[in-house]
C-alpha cells in the first residue's frame, strides 16, 4: 500500500512538472503593431493604424484596434513554423496593386497561423494576375510582444 502511494504521487508530481513545463513554452497570446495601411482580414476590411493581434479559442485570432473600437475574429487554421531567429513577431500581407490582404500572424518568432485566402482576396489575385502576369507582393510588418 506505501509503494502504491509513492508511486502514486511521483506520478502526479511528474505530470504536474511536466504540465507547467508546456504552459511555460506556449507562443505569447498577444502581439502589437502598427499597420501603415488599409487592410483585409478573412471578412473584415480594417483601417491603418495600431492593432493587437491575440490568439484566442483554437484556430481564432482576434484583431483589436487601440482605441478599442474595432475588432474582428478570423480563422486562422494552419500552423506555421520558421527555424529564422531574426525573423521575429510580425504580420504577413499579400499585396495586389493598393489592395492588402493578412495572410499569416507570427506570435512568436518559432509559430505562426496562415489564414485561408478570402473569396476577395481570390478575385483580386486574379485580376492582378491578367494585368500584371505575376505573383503578389509579400509585405511584412515587424511587431512586438505584448502577452
Amino acid at each position: 500500500m506505501k509503494n502504491q502511494i509513492i508511486r502514486g504521487t511521483g506520478i502526479l508530481g511528474l505530470f504536474l512538472m511536466l504540465t507547467i513545463a508546456s504552459v511555460q513554452a506556449q507562443t505569447p497570446s498577444k502581439v502589437e503593431v502598427n499597420v501603415p495601411f488599409d487592410f483585409v482580414a478573412g471578412k473584415a476590411t480594417l483601417k491603418a493604424g495600431a492593432y493587437s493581434f491575440r490568439k484566442t479559442s483554437g484556430t481564432a485570432v482576434t484583431i483589436k484596434s487601440a482605441d478599442g473600437k474595432t475588432t474582428a475574429i478570423v480563422n486562422a487554421p494552419l500552423t506555421l513554423g520558421s527555424r529564422d531567429s531574426k525573423a521575429g513577431e510580425r504580420l504577413v500581407f499579400n499585396k495586389y496593386d493598393d489592395q492588402y490582404f493578412l495572410s499569416q500572424v507570427w506570435l512568436s518568432v518559432e509559430t505562426g497561423r496562415q489564414l485561408f485566402t478570402s473569396g476577395l482576396e481570390t478575385k483580386a489575385a486574379r485580376e492582378y494576375k491578367l494585368a500584371n502576369n505575376r505573383k503578389p507582393e509579400r509585405v511584412e510588418i515587424a511587431a512586438r510582444g505584448g502577452r
